[in-house]
């Protein structure tokens, strides 16, 4: 089985529980709630009332729901996820509040996303990037990004004893036995599996720079644990 549908089937597998289940293990690593992290993302990205605005790897459609509901830009929030049970879940969440007609909905890969060129000021992504080809996402969000648009991110980082030899293999392992055990097959595969994404604080500048991006903003958030990789806001702007 290809690595995204073994991402696809422990998200579908996900969904019906997803905020409950990401709330747990949010906790659990790092000491945060669902929803601190969603403020946290949301506080910490400047969005403005023109903003034409999508949300990358949506699941059920927290962040982009929080934009449309509360109208921080009078643009229609665009959410795009690979998972359609996920954006199932978003559907329910905008027909719930009735502000459907707020949002446009797209089961697409992050990494080939169905926009042409040049279009949204802002891409937005939470907790996501370490189940992606994080180079071909740079790259898809660079291009549909307007010039001085912005990508803005929260996700897990990695640590520079990460490229000790053989430390990732060993983290790997973990990961797959910890999931195993509390979730999933699938979900055991697709979390081993990203540990290769996960990226240092280091090399996210090295590639936004590379990318087509200025001023990368790279800030490491607290976190509970020493031993576990601290959650990293990235932000950075279109040339």
């Amino acid at each position: 089985m290809k690595s995204m549908d073994i991402i696809v089937e422990a998200f579908t597998e996900m969904a019906p529980d997803y905020e409950q289940k990401v709330n747990s293990e949010l906790k659990f690593l790092w000491g945060w709630s669902y929803q601190s992290f969603l403020n946290e993302l949301i506080q910490k990205t400047p969005i403005e009332k023109n903003d034409l605005i999508l949300d990358v790897a949506t699941g059920t459609g927290v962040i982009s729901h929080h934009l449309a509901k509360n109208c921080l830009c009078k643009n229609q929030v665009h959410a795009l996820d690979i998972t359609y049970p996920m954006l199932k879940q978003t559907r329910k969440r905008f027909e719930k509040s009735k502000i459907e007609d707020k949002s446009a909905l797209v089961c697409a890969s992050a990494m080939g996303m169905p926009y042409q060129a040049d279009i949204f000021t802002l891409v937005i992504c939470g907790l996501a990037t370490h189940h992606m080809d994080v180079e071909k996402f740079v790259s898809e969000s660079n291009r549909i990004l307007t010039t001085n648009g912005r990508l803005s991110i929260i996700d897990v980082g990695g640590s520079r004893i990460w490229k000790i030899p053989g430390i990732k293999s060993v983290i790997r392992v973990l990961a797959y036995f910890y999931y195993l055990m509390t979730e999933s097959h699938s979900r055991a595969w697709a979390e081993s599996a990203s540990i290769s994404n996960v990226r240092a604080k280091e090399e996210w500048q090295a590639l936004l720079l590379n990318s087509g991006f200025k001023d990368p903003e790279i800030i490491k958030l607290p976190s509970k644990n020493w031993f576990i990789p601290s959650p990293l806001f990235i932000q950075a702007v279109k040339i």
